[in-house]
């Protein structure tokens, strides 16, 4: 949790700010960064890396060993792709805009 906080923090991001307007001011930011470069950095560099290393890691203590090629690979996979997945995820929820109600429908012609 330390190194991921002192990464964000290198990336100009305050990872535990409790205040209202920091909030705001945090969520404006990461919707600048633009949809890929959050997917990267919270998703394959967060949530992927840490599930890939600990998938790898689970796999890295069975008997057979593969060699450490194929647990790279393995972990470069598994965090890319779970990554990937779980930041495209979390970017739809979190800042997807809200559809007005009623809808604004287009006036017939």
């Amino acid at each position: 949790m330390a190194i991921w906080s002192c990464l964000l923090h290198v990336l100009g991001i305050k990872t535990f700010s409790r205040q209202a307007e920091d909030r705001a001011r945090r969520r404006e930011r990461i919707k600048q960064m633009g949809k890929l470069r959050y997917i990267l950095i919270f998703g394959v560099l967060g949530y992927g890396l840490g599930l890939g290393v600990a998938i790898t890691a689970a796999d890295l203590l069975e008997l057979p060993f593969h060699g450490w090629a194929f647990a790279i690979v393995k972990l470069v996979f598994l965090s890319a792709l779970f990554g990937c997945v779980r930041g495209a995820r979390t970017w739809t929820e979190a800042f997807s805009d809200p559809v007005p109600f009623p809808p604004d429908y287009l006036s017939p012609k």
